[in-house]
Parts: structure tokens; sequence; C-alpha cells
């Protein structure tokens, strides 16, 4: 997200200002609000970034304030990184969420350390790129782990290369025509201004659309689950993903020690636990997961790779390690989970689901706190009776 500048008149800064201000209240209300998590909040930090910045760099040329112009430039260039982080969230990968702030701090140093003249521009022209680099990044990672299929974010993935593009062309303009003064710097700055334009707006209805995708394949979290809902949403995503030949997964997850809790504390102690566990699944998967409690777990049906659900599944799984006990009973929580995967079993929910519950009770059975993906072998030992009981 890079640059507003006064060659490029107040239609441009208003735009800006605008749209980042739309996108920020959108994303916190839409999207962080309704399914806190990770990718959420970091979405949210970068739109809100945004707006802040850009309010900064309007509010600074109205008054003659270079030296706060150039810091709200150099932190604005941080918020492409943090849309990065984003979605290296939503796809269960490490966000290095440290990255957007640091760009943006070092931006704005160098942006002010240069002065006026060529130096400007040559720092400029560098933070730009850098800015840049994280589009293509961004680019690069839904390649690696992200839902090709998905044509939410299809749009954003072709502005992304375009502004990676953009930014490499700057910077080799920047070369072969060594810059004398700050003027040589409007027409790219106009670009660039233009391109900050369709990026936000592509970045902010692709986060939306994951959003209102989320919602239409899951009950909400304080609802209690209505199967039929689920079933009829997984199996419409199920049929989808065939089509495409997109990887989908059901994940069923359950306590290890629900009969222990159950025996020490009670039924209603043991109902907390199962619904703690569910509230943790709901943060901790990504939001076009769709979740659903029954009476011994929680199925999750995963739209994702099979590289992203061996990820997910391991972070949940630590993450039910620092669970409360009803009571302080001297427990360590830990649950087992079961993995069934369409690239194994093929599309069919019936068994998906069946697989994945008797994977889970096979996890359990071999030790807990651990998944079993539900593999041809499982399979083969589970109709020999030499499995699950």
């Amino acid at each position: 997200m890079i640059d507003i500048d006064a060659a490029s008149g107040w239609s441009f800064q208003l735009a800006h200002a605008a749209l980042a201000t739309l996108a920020t209240l959108l994303t916190v209300g839409v999207a962080f609000l309704s399914r806190p998590g990770k990718a959420t909040l970091y979405w949210s930090c970068a739109f809100t970034l945004a707006m802040v910045a850009t309010f900064g760099v309007a509010a600074s040329e109205a008054n003659g304030s270079e030296l706060i112009r150039r810091i709200c430039l150099g932190a604005l260039m941080g918020g492409s990184a943090l849309l990065w982080s984003g979605f290296r969230a939503y796809w269960a990968v490490r966000p290095f969420v440290w990255v957007g702030p640091v760009v943006g701090v070092l931006s704005a140093i160098a942006l002010v350390a240069t002065g006026d003249g060529g130096g400007f521009s040559i720092a400029y022209r560098v933070v730009f790129l850098v800015a840049s680099a994280f589009a293509i990044l961004l680019f690069v990672d839904w390649l690696r782990f992200g839902d090709r299929g998905n044509r939410l974010l299809q749009p954003l993935m072709v502005i992304s290369v375009a502004f990676g593009v953009v930014g490499i062309g700057n910077a080799v303009a920047g070369l072969i025509y060594p810059p004398t003064t700050g003027d040589d710097l409007i027409v790219v700055r106009s670009i660039s201004s233009i391109g900050l334009l369709l990026y936000v707006a592509s970045a902010l209805v692709a986060i939306l659309g994951l959003s209102w995708r989320e919602r239409s394949l899951r009950s909400p979290a304080a609802a209690p689950c209505d199967w039929e809902a689920f079933e009829l949403g997984a199996s419409d995503r199920l049929a989808s993903a065939q089509r495409t030949a997109e990887q989908c997964s059901i994940v069923y997850l359950r306590m290890d020690d629900a009969a222990e809790i159950r025996q020490a504390a009670g039924t209603v102690a043991q109902l907390e636990s199962a619904k703690s566990l569910t509230r943790l699944i709901r943060s901790a998967f990504p939001p076009d997961c769709s979740v659903c409690p029954d009476a011994t777990g929680t199925f999750v049906l995963i739209p994702h790779p099979d590289a992203a659900v061996r990820a997910l599944l391991s972070s949940c799984l630590e993450q039910v390690g620092q669970l409360e006990v009803p009571g302080q009973l001297p427990v360590h929580p830990s649950a087992s989970a079961g993995w069934a995967a369409t690239s194994t079993l093929g599309y069919d929910l019936n068994t998906l689901i069946l697989m994945s519950r008797e994977a889970a009770i096979l996890a359990s059975q071999n030790g807990g706190d651990r998944w079993e993906r539900m593999s041809a072998a499982v399979v083969r030992r589970l109709l020999m009776g030499e499995g699950v009981a």
C-alpha cells in the first residue's frame, strides 16, 4: 500500500482516505468481530494502518508539514506486508507478522533521512520496491498454500502481480534514468496511487468474500450446530471441490480425557470441556472451515491442501494443552484428531465423516494428543478388525 502525492491532487487523497476507511470498517465489522482470529486481526491492522497513514498524509500536506508527510508515507509501506501476513495466517502457515511494522518503520526512517532532491527519489523507489515485493510474495504463497480454484482470490492475485511489476519497473527506471530532483517522481506517484486503489479494493473484495463464504458454510459460533445445514453445506462444498480437483478434508477432534473429567467432576464439567474445545477449534481453523460439534467431538470441513491441514492440526492440538480444566482437576487436557482427506478417500461426505471419526478413535487408542490420517492401510486394518473396536 503505497503513496499519495500532492501532484496527484486531492481526488487521489480523498479516494485513498475513503477507501481505506471503508475497508477498515468492513474488515473489522464483518470479518474480525464475527470471527476473531490471526488472519482477520492482521487484515484489520493492515487497513487501519492504511487509513491512519492516509489521513496523516492528507493532513500534513494541508498544513505544509513535510516531515509528518514522509513519516506517514513510510508507515503506509508496511500495509502490504500486513496483508501478506494475514493471508499466510489464513492458509495456516507462519505469518511473520513482525515484518509489516519493521517495513513501515524503516521506510519512514529512509524517507525522512534522505532529505530533498535525488536522494528522496532513490529512497522512494527502493521502499516502493520493497513494499510491492510483498504483493509478489502473496502470489507465490497463494500458489504454494492457497486454494487456486477459489475465484474470490483470483482478481487479487492478478493485481498483486501487476503491483509487483510496477515496483520493479520503477526501480529499473530509476537505474536507467538517474534522478536529479524529486520532480521525476510525479508520474511514478500518480501510477502508484492508482495501483494502490486497485490493490486495496481487490484485497477488500477478497477478504469480505471469504468471510461471507465462511458464514454460509458454518453455523454461528454462539448457536448449536444444525447438523442438516452442516451436511448440506459440506456436500455442496465437496461437490464443487470435486469439479475442480480441489483438496478438502474432514477432521474429527475429541477430548482424550472426557471420561476422566466426567467421572471426577460430573457430566456438566465434561460438557463444558467439550464446549471449550469447540470454541478453540473455531478460533484455530481458518474462517472458511465449517465447524460442527456432535455428542462426543467436533467435525471440521477444511477446504485446504493436505500440507495446510497438517499444519492446522498440529497447531490446534498444541493449543488444547492450554485449555482450563473445570474444577482445577489434576488432568492435563489433550485431544485426538482423525483426518480423512479427499486425496485418499474421495469426495463422499458420509465416507469422510465415518473415517475421520474412526481415525480419531484410533489416535486416542494409540496414546492420544495426536492426529491419525485415514490412509488406505488404516482402512484395510479396520476392515480386517485390527484397528478400532
